[in-house]
């Protein structure tokens, strides 16, 4: 049973790119424009004004999602792309969107994983007031 239990977490860390204690990123994260992370983005947002913010702000839609900067030739094994975007609300409202896509970054490291900021919608200031975390 043990070397069972071995043998599936070595092919665990062979097939995500982990081998002989050196990791080297096999994840391809979707680009900024990708319907994937969109429909993250409005799933998060949607859901955090829902939960804590409750002010009835709800995104309906993202256009002009576009590439601002990309740091995967930096020294880190996290992947980033800075991303923009126009966050189009259910009132017909639009405010500008900084989000920041990452690579393993996702759960225990697997995956791609995105943080976002909407302009004046960040009553934390979580990302700063203006969304400068965001943005490089």
């Amino acid at each position: 049973m043990k070397h069972l239990l071995v043998l599936a977490a070595l092919s665990a860390f062979t097939i995500t790119g982990f081998m002989a204690g050196k990791a080297e990123a096999y994840v391809v994260s979707p680009s900024c424009e990708s319907s994937k992370v969109l429909t993250k983005l409005k799933r998060q947002f949607n859901q955090t004004e829902k939960l804590y913010w409750h002010r009835g702000h709800r995104i309906s839609e993202i256009h002009s999602a576009h590439l601002h900067s990309d740091m995967a030739n930096y020294d880190s094994p996290i992947g980033r792309q800075y991303c923009h975007a126009t966050a189009i609300f259910d009132d017909g409202s639009k405010r500008k969107m900084h989000f920041l896509i990452e690579d393993n970054a996702g759960f225990a490291g697997f995956g791609w994983n995105v943080e976002y900021c909407v302009h004046g919608l960040d009553p934390w200031k979580y990302y700063d007031g203006y969304c400068r975390v965001l943005s490089p």
